[in-house]
């Protein structure tokens, strides 16, 4: 009898430990569930937030390549108190290009990998229609001219401070200066940049600019999508002639901004090539003051970097994204 007993005490205890086990299995589960999900949102579950700072990734590979994981950290390190999104086009998130992932969800609680379904995010907006009809598929320039009309799909729909994939960010983004702001491109300020924008869900700019690029696409121009649209709806909405030059701050357009080229743009296009050369007190100079720089990626993608030289841009990322840095040598395609 008192053995009938002890198997049954042990039945009995066997049957607790299971569930325990069970329960607690189920718990781990759960918990991975909910920390996957919050890090790797879809794009239907992004919400209106115009203090987000945001980049899209349109390439349709998945990854981030060294430049552009360096971009991404440098914005999230310098505004710890703000939302950073990576919205990522393609089947599947892949990270066997590099550590961007683990970078970025390891190091920086501000930051939210999201996967977006093209299909999904053009559906019912102006650019279905452009979208489905696939001219752009076509196109050489085609994952620019993706990246040109998603941003402002993005921007329409949620607002927040959009930024190209190709610039490295030196300090906090004031949010009072950089609020329903366009960039001026060059020094003549004649032409307006793209690359950085803020603006507030819904912003009549912006609906002006999708309205216009619903019905004009060339897939042959590679610029006629983004600086160029964007300076020919800037002066037509802001411009009391429609031809007028363009001016800080215009008395037809006082919900618009624009800020000189030297914020993010400091060393422009004919001298790009100085980002990859050895610092000299000259380029530290022009970009002293600067919220960020550009880097030009159209122009400069094939240039080799020397991460623990005096290569400007290496020591700018050793700087500002040193996580990547540090790291450099595990992406297997850096550039």
């Amino acid at each position: 009898m008192p053995t009938f007993r002890f198997r049954f005490r042990l039945r009995k205890t066997a049957k607790y430990v299971a569930k325990f086990t069970g329960i607690i299995l189920i718990t781990l589960l759960l918990v991975y569930y909910f920390i996957t999900t919050s890090n790797h949102q879809q794009g239907e579950e992004i919400h209106a937030d115009s203090r987000r700072i945001f980049f899209h990734e349109t390439s349709g590979r998945g990854n981030l390549n060294f430049k552009q994981c360096c971009a991404v950290e440098s914005v999230a390190k310098h505004n710890p108190g703000r939302s950073v999104q990576l919205l990522i086009s393609g089947d599947r998130l892949d990270v066997s290009n590099g550590p961007w992932m683990d970078i970025l969800k390891d190091h920086y609680t501000n930051v939210e990998i999201i996967s977006v379904d093209n299909d999904k995010y053009f559906s019912g907006s102006p650019f279905e229609l452009w979208y489905e009809k696939g001219e752009w598929r076509q196109s050489r320039f085609r994952i620019a001219h993706l990246s040109d009309y998603i941003r402002l799909v993005s921007l329409y729909r949620h607002g927040g401070l959009y930024m190209d994939l190709d610039y490295v960010v030196l300090k906090p983004l004031n949010e009072k200066l950089l609020h329903n702001v366009l960039l001026v491109e060059g020094i003549d300020g004649q032409q307006l940049n793209n690359g950085v924008m803020h603006f507030e869900p819904g912003h009549r700019l912006i609906n002006e600019l999708i309205q216009h690029l619903a019905v004009e696409y060339d897939p042959e121009d590679y610029y006629l999508h983004g600086p160029t649209a964007l300076t020919n709806v800037y002066l037509r909405l802001c411009s009391s002639n429609g031809t007028g030059g363009t001016k800080k701050k215009s008395s037809m357009c006082p919900d618009v901004s624009l800020l000189s080229y030297k914020h993010f743009c400091p060393i422009g296009p004919p001298f790009w090539h100085l980002y990859f050369e050895n610092a000299s007190d000259q380029s530290l100079s022009m970009i002293n003051s600067s919220y960020g720089v550009h880097l030009w990626n159209f122009l400069s993608s094939n240039e080799p970097i020397r991460m623990g030289t005096r290569q400007l841009y290496a020591i700018l990322a050793a700087k500002h994204c040193p996580v990547t840095a540090k790291r450099f040598d595990q992406f297997i395609h850096p550039t």
